[in-house]
């Protein structure tokens, strides 16, 4: 390993790809990652009792609708092309290497810390009966629930589409069950994860062709599908932020609204490469997923006690925010610079022999 070569490029994160036809899918990626540290971040605040003005409250509730379905979404438009290009096997295989193994990890080594911290820099007051919790009440651990519940969404729809040959159209009506009996699974968020998710997968899923065909990419990317979204998508948000405990079904059209503005939003901006950060910051998303309630506690506790950013909570917010970013991704490089990788993915071997299997859509 060249370590000078790789200091050097420490800050550069990959170039601009220019031709790429799904560079919009780590846009968007880009924009729900923000959309989550911004949560976070706020909630940190108002936890260790910084006043944050309302409106700043108000506008992470109203985009907090999709932006948890629309990882979920992308993940599904990639399934039928995974299993083109793998076995059923290798593709279960692949999943708990990315989002299981990373899971289980992080998960030990955030309660570990918050247990030892003591109520020092982390506002989450843990015990060792939170280990439990990694299995049975995944929400009670911060962010990490989304990768427990991508995976085992991964995985029924795996199930579901090999053993009971579940097509496009059903896929989409499992989906619609299991919202209708998600309420009754609230106490076990391994479960309501599960129901309340697998319709934004599937729906991923079964629209992938539209979402990837040289046709739609013109309807996609231009300014007057984006201007026709943006009063559904103001006024879905809007009634969000009303009614946040409306209806499940009402909710997935809420959130659905939200997650195809974004897309639309990110095909435009990859079509012309502006704001390509946000591309960078959907291709590192997963990792800034992991790491940054753990860096966003320390940075808060570093400048909590400083006059002026209590003073300017508005800015100590956007501080946050930026500085939680770019040290998750610096820390990811530095682990992986340094030979950690162990820490992002697992090692579990795919078997060598696959099988290709046709899952076309009906």
């Amino acid at each position: 390993m060249n370590v000078q070569h790789e200091l050097k490029n420490l800050f550069h994160i990959g170039p601009r790809v220019k031709d790429d036809r799904y560079a919009w899918i780590d846009y968007a990626k880009g924009i729900a990652i923000i959309l989550v540290v911004y949560r976070h971040a706020a909630y940190g605040l108002i936890s260790s009792e910084i006043v944050v003005k309302p409106w700043v409250i108000d506008l992470n509730n109203a985009l907090y609708s999709f932006r948890m379905p629309l990882f979920f979404l992308l993940s599904g438009l990639f399934f039928n092309r995974s299993l083109l290009k793998r076995s059923p096997k290798n593709y279960a295989i692949a999943k708990v290497n990315t989002l299981l193994y990373p899971y289980l990890l992080w998960a030990v080594i955030q309660i570990t810390l918050q247990i030892l911290s003591g109520g020092g820099y982390a506002n989450a007051d843990r015990s060792s009966a939170d280990y439990l919790n990694i299995f049975v009440q995944p929400r009670k651990l911060d962010q990490l629930w989304y990768l427990f519940a991508l995976f085992n969404v991964s995985m029924l729809y795996l199930l579901t589409t090999v053993v009971l040959k579940t097509k496009g159209k059903w896929q989409l009506l499992i989906g619609l069950v299991l919202l209708g009996i998600a309420p009754f699974l609230k106490n076990i968020s391994t479960f309501y994860d599960i129901a309340l998710h697998y319709i934004f997968f599937s729906i991923g899923s079964v629209c992938a062709d539209f979402f990837f065909s040289e046709r739609s990419r013109g309807q996609l990317s231009s300014f007057s599908s984006l201007l026709l979204l943006l009063p559904l998508f103001v006024v879905s948000q809007y009634y969000f932020l009303r009614y946040p405990e409306m209806n499940l079904y009402l909710y997935a059209f809420v959130a659905i609204a939200g997650s195809i503005f974004t897309i639309v939003l990110s095909f435009i901006l990859s079509k012309y490469q502006v704001m390509d950060f946000l591309q960078m910051l959907g291709h590192y998303s997963l990792y800034i997923y992991l790491i940054h309630v753990s860096v966003g506690a320390f940075i808060r506790y570093q400048l909590i006690n400083i006059d002026w950013f209590r003073e300017h909570t508005t800015v100590f917010l956007i501080v946050m925010i930026i500085t939680t970013i770019l040290l998750s991704i610096l820390l990811y490089r530095v682990l992986t610079m340094i030979g950690m990788q162990f820490l992002f993915k697992g090692s579990f071997r795919e078997v060598k022999h696959t099988s290709v299997i046709n899952n076309q859509q009906a």
